[in-house]
Parts: structure tokens; sequence; C-alpha cells
């Protein structure tokens, strides 16, 4: 079945490069939902089948990492759920009510509870995890949440007093001196307290004799961070996970998803560095392009035991730059760093690098077989996206040719004519199409004012009226697809002449940015002239042609560690 998410419901959302991260659910506009994150403060669009209720979820999806941000991401959503009262699960806002009953007993008697616990020791007392009972099946485990809940309540609804009775029993500070502590560090030490006791007490509670899991198994669970997330249901996800996710948990010992990167592509980073530094000005005056950036992005290297290890390529995350420029010459210091790394690495396997876990990962869990796969696939993915957009505008050209044909000067088919229109008002274009085929532009703003060329056909008064009906619908039609051009292409509302005078300079902008491309570069053009994924394509269309006018190199031995070649071009 699938989860409805309401309006405040405290969740955690999976991100692409990210942990699974405690957030707050916005607004939901049918498909997906806004979710905004504890600890960072951003805001993020995240599918249903990627959010899932905290409190359940929570042994599954929290790692023990130190970043700042996520450890108060944590600290800030249960505070949250402690004061609304629940994260918004029905499945387990029951069981919480009850626990709040139960808890208000255990206050009273709370003194006599923690006189008990301060003449044994800081850990919890053996006598309180151990029942002297059978041990419980899953069933009966089952039957009874609101009595564990209500354990769990207790102890994370009383931290401070729970801190200032062991320091009153130690003689350690007054009473004075534990009201002047500020709340916040108090609360955050005692969590962590708690959440260790509580941990040990659900253990012992369930599998009082002997564990049937260890808890280092269960720290391995890795969730890794897609875009495309799939789910089951909340209650069942741990029971049947989909094959694409089952696929994509190579790695036991990593919090995040791991991505491979040729050493061609850091070659291609540093050749498009001096481009961009042959023209400084441009690139700073110009936005950081979109690259894939992932926190674990590596260069995979075959070490002598046959293991694939990764050099990092960023040591900080996350990425920030003001512009185009500054993030070319950081690719290009990376580039230069890792590249020296794998040399070093290829020499000495004892190299000092493989050993800093700032800059390498021994072990990504990947096959050579699976990592030149990745590679390829990527490849193979960036070619079908410029094999679409070469299709789109192929479209575009013969609905042009079409629409021309159907409104000769000697004969004309309205009908035929609107039909072309509207399916070139459904084609999914950009604005680079547009400049790369502004005669279909032109070709759409005249047909605004299409009247046709009825006086010299001689036609009937009948038929003349006919045409004159199908006339006016293609000028309605064009003014439709021209409103779309409008939308793909943003351009100054105020400007003088409208859209098409500030299309024109655009449009003699990008001829001016060709002027050094062939016509066949032109053609293949996917993006702007000077744009970073024109300029790889370029390089990589030329180290094609050489490739296969020359020979292949051939293989050598290697007997230290060696880079896993591929000739992708990712990171586009």
């Amino acid at each position: 079945m699938k989860t409805v998410f309401k309006e405040d419901d405290k969740v955690f959302a999976k991100i692409k490069g990210y942990p699974a991260w405690p957030a707050r659910v916005l607004s939901n506009d049918g498909k997906k939902y806004t979710v905004k994150f504890y600890g960072t403060g951003e805001t993020g669009v995240v599918k249903d089948s990627d959010l899932f209720y905290y409190t359940k979820n929570k042994d599954k999806f929290q790692k023990p990492l130190k970043r700042k941000d996520y450890i108060d991401a944590f600290t800030e959503i249960e505070e949250a759920i402690e004061k609304a009262g629940g994260d918004g699960d029905p499945d387990t806002d029951s069981a919480a009510n009850d626990s709040l009953n139960g808890t208000d007993k255990s206050i009273k008697t709370g003194k006599k509870s923690l006189g008990k616990r301060k003449s044994t020791s800081e850990k919890p007392p053996q006598e309180d995890i151990t029942p002297k009972k059978k041990k419980p099946t899953k069933d009966s485990a089952a039957e009874t949440p609101a009595k564990n809940a209500a354990k769990k309540k207790d102890d994370e609804e009383t931290p401070v007093k729970k801190a200032q009775q062991r320091n009153r029993s130690q003689g350690e500070k007054s009473d004075v001196d534990e009201k002047e502590k500020p709340e916040k560090q108090t609360r955050r030490a005692s969590q962590k307290r708690n959440k260790k006791e509580n941990d040990d007490l659900d253990d012992q509670d369930v599998f009082p004799t002997k564990k049937t899991k260890s808890t280092k198994d269960e720290s391995k669970e890795i969730e890794f961070v897609t875009i495309e997330g799939e789910q089951t249901s909340p209650n069942k996800r741990q029971d049947v996970d989909s094959s694409k996710e089952k696929l994509e948990e190579k790695s036991d010992e990593l919090d995040f998803k791991v991505e491979v990167v040729s050493e061609k592509s850091l070659k291609y980073n540093i050749t498009y560095a001096k481009h961009v530094k042959e023209s400084e000005s441009l690139y700073k005056g110009r936005a950081v392009e979109p690259r894939e950036d992932y926190i674990n992005q590596v260069l995979p290297i075959q070490l002598p035991s046959g293991t694939i290890g990764g050099l990092k390529l960023h040591t900080t995350w996350p990425l920030k730059f003001e512009n185009e420029y500054e993030r070319a010459l950081y690719d290009e210091s990376v580039a230069l760093r890792v590249l020296e790394a794998k040399s070093e690495v290829t020499v000495s396997s004892d190299s000092s690098i493989i050993s800093n876990p700032e800059l390498f990962i021994p072990d990504i869990q990947m096959t050579l077989d699976e990592v030149k796969q990745r590679i390829c696939k990527k490849e193979i993915e960036w070619k079908n996206i410029k094999l679409k957009r070469l299709t789109v505008e192929a479209n575009l050209v013969s609905l042009d040719a079409k629409i021309r044909s159907c409104l000769g000067l000697d004969s004309a088919n309205p009908k035929e004519a609107i039909g072309h229109l509207e399916e070139m008002r459904q084609l999914i274009f950009d604005e680079i199409m547009l400049k790369k085929h502004a005669h279909v532009v032109e070709m759409v703003r005249r047909l605004r004012k299409y009247v046709g060329n009825a006086k010299e056909w001689n036609m009937p008064e009948e038929s003349l009226n006919e045409f004159s009906t199908q006339a006016e619908k293609v000028r309605s039609k064009a003014e439709q697809v021209y409103t779309k051009f409008k939308e793909v292409v943003k351009v100054p509302e105020d400007i003088e002449g409208g859209f098409w005078e500030a299309f024109s300079e655009l449009l003699n902008t990008y001829r001016e940015d060709c002027k050094g491309l062939t016509e066949e570069q032109i053609q293949l053009l996917c993006a702007e002239p000077r744009s970073r994924i024109a300029f790889l394509d370029t390089l990589d269309e030329n180290e094609s042609e050489k490739e296969n006018s020359s020979e292949p190199p051939k293989a050598e031995k290697d007997g230290g560690a060696t880079e896993v070649n591929g000739s992708a071009e990712e990171d586009h």
C-alpha cells in the first residue's frame, strides 16, 4: 500500500549523493513532496518512494557520521518529534500515546528508580535489562509495542533529571551548577547516553539469551541514495527490497554511493581548464555549469591483491563556487592531484595515500568488470541523450518543411498544416535547438499573420469561406507555438522590439561563438558553443578520430597497482 505523507510529518528523505537525511514534509503536489532538511535548513523535492517515517526507520538509516549538520539534524528532528508527540506515522502514533500514559506513572517513582541506577554504574543495570522470562517470539514482541515504547519514552523524557541525579550522587556539582548548564548541551549529551542505553535494552529484551544477528552486521546495512528511489510498504521494506536496490548494495563499509570516473575524463578536465584560462573574463562572468558530483567520486585503482580501491576526488564537501572559471580550476587541481596519486600508488603499494581515508577508499566493493561496465554504461547513456536531442531537432526541421509544403503559393492544405503545427508544439526542444534552426522560429513567426493566396486561386465562395476559417486556425496554432518559443528562450520583457529582436541578438552572439567550428561540429552541438559540454564533446570527437586512425596501443604488464581504464565520456 502506498504511503501518503502529511504536512509536518517527520521523515527520512533520500537524495542522490547523501545518506537518508532527517526532514520535515512541507507540501505535496500529488506526485512529489517538498521537504525541509533538518541541520541544514535547505529544501528539496522528493518522490514518495524516497520518504520514510523517522521513528520506525531510525535504526535502519542513522549512520555513525561525525558531520556537524548530520548530528544536528537528528537532534532537531527528535526535539520536534518530542514537541509534536510523534512523527506523524499513524502506525506508531498510537503506541506513542500509550507510552505517554505509562510515562506519567514512572515519573512519580523516578527518584526510586534513579537511586537504583546510581548505586551501580553509568551502564544500564543487568537486573533491569535481562528479565527472567522465556525468549519472546516475533508475534509476542509485536503484540506489546506500547510497553516497549513506554520504557523508551520514559528514558527520553527525563535526560536532564538523570544527569542531575548522577551528579548529586557523585558530589561533583551542585543543583545551582546543574541549572546553569546550557540546556542544549545537556540534552545532546543525555540523548547520546539514552540512545546507547535504549539500544542495549531493546537488544536484550528481544534476545535475552543469545543474539541471532550481530550489531556489527546491523550497522553495515547500507541505503544507497538515488533520485529514482523505489519503495514497497514501510513495514515490509526491510524484508522485501527491489532488485535494483540489491544491485546497488555493493558495499558494507561505505556511507555513500561510490561513483567511478575514468582517467580520460580527468585529463579532459585539465585540457578544459587550459581553455578556460585563455578566456578568463568570459568564464568568470558565467554561472557554474551543472556537473555530476558525488561525495565519494573516485578514480578506481586495481591493487596487487586484485581488490579495486578508489582515489577520492573531493576532500571537502559540499562544493561551492562563484563562477565557471573557479570550478574549472578546481577540477584541474583535483585531476592533477589524483593522477599524481595514481602514479605514486602504482609505483608503491606501501604508499601513505592508501592508508589515508581522506584520499583513498581501500575497497569500493566492485569487480574490474563491474567498473568497466559502469564506465561504459555512462558513455552509452550520454550518447543516447545526444541521439535523442538530435532526433528532436530532425523532427523539428522535418515539420518545418512539411508545413511550408502544405502552405505553398500555388495551393494550400491548412488542415494538414495545423496538425503539423500541433506536433511541433508537442516537441520537447530547448534554446540551443532553436538557435541552430532559427528558420523554424522565423517561419512560425510569419504564420501568425497567414492569409494564404486565395485571390490567385479563384476559389468558389463556399471553399473560400472554409479556407478563411482554416487560415484563422493556422494563425491561432502558430501563435501557440510561438508562445512556446518565448517560454523556452528567456529574454527581458521590456526589451525594445520584443521577442524577435531579442532572439535575433542572441542568434548573433551564437553565430559569433560558432566561428571556430566546422559545419559538422555545429550540427552536432548539444549545448552553447563555448560551454563546457560542447568543449568536451568536441574534444572527445577529436580523440575518437585519432584513436580510430591509429593502431591500438599494446597492453603493458605492471606488477603494481593499476588504474582501471575507461573510454567513457562521463561527468557531463
